[in-house]
């Protein structure tokens, strides 16, 4: 019987939203990381927007080309992040890096991150009735929008 009542227990905690909003945007680093554009793009809402002017389809595209230029790719949190929110609205936030080899494009990337000061927000909604149901509906980084706004 304990061991059902600590079942529930760990099932609770991982089914908090900030727990899920934490796996999620884990998730999502490491999937980028190993250019699953597809499988970013289950993770991302159909109505997307950036601060960049990108929507879902256009985010991918740019990710996936600008992410083309590196022969070897990671993207992942450099310090301890923050997560907040309620009603099925969430933002992980903190700083992040982009880290890898390749072409001079790959180094500009890594360089502009790099450079930009302040935190990443991804923005996260319930989209479903399930614990773990979530999408992406907006990343942000306020220097690196004002420096690269459409």
């Amino acid at each position: 019987m304990a061991a059902v009542g600590l079942s529930a227990l760990w099932l609770y905690q991982l089914w908090l939203p900030a727990k899920q909003v934490e796996l999620h945007t884990l998730n999502l680093l490491q999937r980028a990381s190993a250019r699953d554009w597809v499988a970013v793009g289950t993770m991302i809402s159909p109505d997307y927007r950036d601060a960049w002017g990108h929507d879902r389809a256009t985010s991918i595209d740019e990710a996936r080309w600008l992410f083309s230029h590196f022969f070897a790719l990671q993207i992942a949190a450099t310090g301890p992040w923050q997560f907040s929110g309620g009603d099925g609205r969430w933002t992980a936030s903190g700083p992040l890096g982009v880290f890898g080899s390749g072409s001079p494009i790959a180094q500009a990337v890594i360089a502009e991150v790099r450079a930009a000061q302040g935190r990443f927000e991804f923005r996260w909604q319930k989209s479903g009735r399930w614990p773990w149901a979530w999408l992406l509906t907006e990343v942000r980084q306020e220097e690196l929008a004002a420096r690269h706004r459409r």
